[in-house]
């Protein structure tokens, strides 16, 4: 009998060794066939189409383009008609009636620096409208991944809770035959409890993620789907910082940065027509009531003008301090560029060395510590066996095997997570 106890005990240890667990057919004949898995590319389709806040960019982007016609149009002139309750009399007879129609006409040059200025607007909404579909798509692939995480250690979690059971079980008999210790008992029957409850933990979690991603997609936060739980071992990062940084000079960030830059120097060129007139032409048209006067040349007849007119620039003080103010501006929006460089050049020197140091841990854990655990568990069960170990012994070195191959998980995670958020300060596929 406890030979039979022994070799179940090994047989299980060695199917978590190999990180294969055979499900009943009982089992797998009561829970349906998951759907199948959603690829990546997928994803971000649904999401590029659906995503509401990158529709009102894309509008906001369309909605400027019209702007541009009414900043370079002149003013709708303006029409004025009066009419007299006390006529003011004339010569030729009383003024019962006035008409008068006026145009403002910018200085020359003005309409078009404005039309230059909604240009760079709708640049910035162009860019800002791509900024916007890269973030969608780079929180997408973060919680794809993170999500694949999940999933990965909520498997590895179940295995080790099902081998937990059976050897809570089996520590429990070997006790009640006086061959194991109560310690052994508490021990797997702890373990088993902790390894219960992160595993309900990480279904949560994973809920949660799926639950950003719908959201990002624009559909339902309970709709279920499933990710694909293999993710490929990571390649050597192959790009030197220097030309990160290089690359991440064009980002969309910097774009911005430009463009505000750009969109100062002609706020600048059009505070220098602060000092300049604008001008207004008109026509006036007055009707003329008759005088009951013989002889009276141009008896009544209605009078017709034309005016011109400008307004005359005096406060020079207040011009001053317009132009100034631009100049100022503009020299604020070359320091902001200089602080965004900075800034995105220290984010890239911590990604760079996240990846770095997330590529050494994935090795670390697949080629030596992964190898260890795999042997540790296996001497282990040996030792059992051979009435130089216990229980504990062996659940101790089980727990530091379920350890490491979570922590390759996340190396794994941390990689691609990582390298994504490259690919958005750098604006290049890495």
């Amino acid at each position: 009998m406890k030979l039979l106890k022994l070799q179940s005990l090994v047989l299980i240890g060695l199917i978590v060794a190999t990180g294969n667990l055979i499900p009943s057919q009982a089992f797998a004949a009561a829970t349906p066939p998951p759907p199948p898995p959603t690829p990546l590319n997928q994803l971000i389709k649904i999401a590029v189409d659906n995503n509401p806040q990158l529709k009102s960019k894309r509008l906001a982007w369309q909605s400027l383009i019209h702007q541009y016609k009414q900043a370079t149009s002149l003013d709708d002139p303006k029409l004025v008609y009066t009419e007299a309750i006390n006529p003011v009399e004339t010569r030729l007879g009383p003024q019962d009636r006035v008409l008068a129609l006026n145009q403002k006409i910018p200085y020359r040059g003005k309409l078009a620096l404005k039309g230059k200025l909604i240009q760079k607007d709708i640049e910035t909404a162009k860019v800002s409208f791509d900024r916007a579909s890269r973030d969608l798509i780079v929180d997408l692939k973060q919680s794809y991944y993170e999500l694949v995480y999940l999933e990965n250690a909520i498997q590895l979690s179940q295995q080790n809770k099902q081998l937990l059971d059976k050897v809570t079980n089996l520590a429990s008999t070997d006790y009640a035959a006086n061959t194991s210790t109560l310690n052994d008992v508490a021990k797997a029957q702890s373990q088993t409890a902790q390894v219960a409850y992160d595993v309900q933990l990480l279904q949560e979690l994973a809920s949660t993620e799926k639950t950003r991603i719908n959201t990002l997609l624009n559909r339902n936060p309970e709709f279920a789907f499933e990710v694909s739980r293999h993710t490929r071992m990571p390649p050597k990062f192959p790009h030197p910082i220097t030309r990160l940084y290089q690359w991440a000079e064009s980002n969309e960030e910097i774009t911005l940065s430009d463009i505000a830059i750009q969109k100062s120097q002609l706020q600048q060129q059009l505070a220098g027509y602060a000092s300049k007139p604008d001008f207004t032409v008109g026509a006036l048209y007055t009707q003329i009531g008759e005088r009951n006067i013989d002889g009276l040349k141009r008896n009544g007849r209605d009078g017709f003008a034309v005016n011109i007119g400008m307004n005359i620039p005096l406060n020079r003080s207040k011009n001053r301090a317009i132009k100034e103010q631009a100049r100022l501006q503009h020299l604020q929006k070359i320091e902001d560029k200089k602080a965004m460089q900075n800034a995105l050049r220290n984010s890239v020197k911590k990604l760079h060395f996240k990846l770095n140091n997330a590529y050494r841990q994935t090795v670390l854990y697949q080629k030596n510590l992964i190898p260890q655990a795999n042997r540790a568990m296996q001497m282990a069960q040996s030792q059992y066996r051979e009435n130089k170990g216990s229980i504990g012994q062996y659940l101790e070195t089980q727990s530091t095997g379920l350890n490491f191959q979570l922590a390759y998980q996340r190396a794994l995670a941390d990689y691609w997570q990582s390298l994504i958020q490259l690919e958005k300060l750098t604006g290049k596929k890495l």
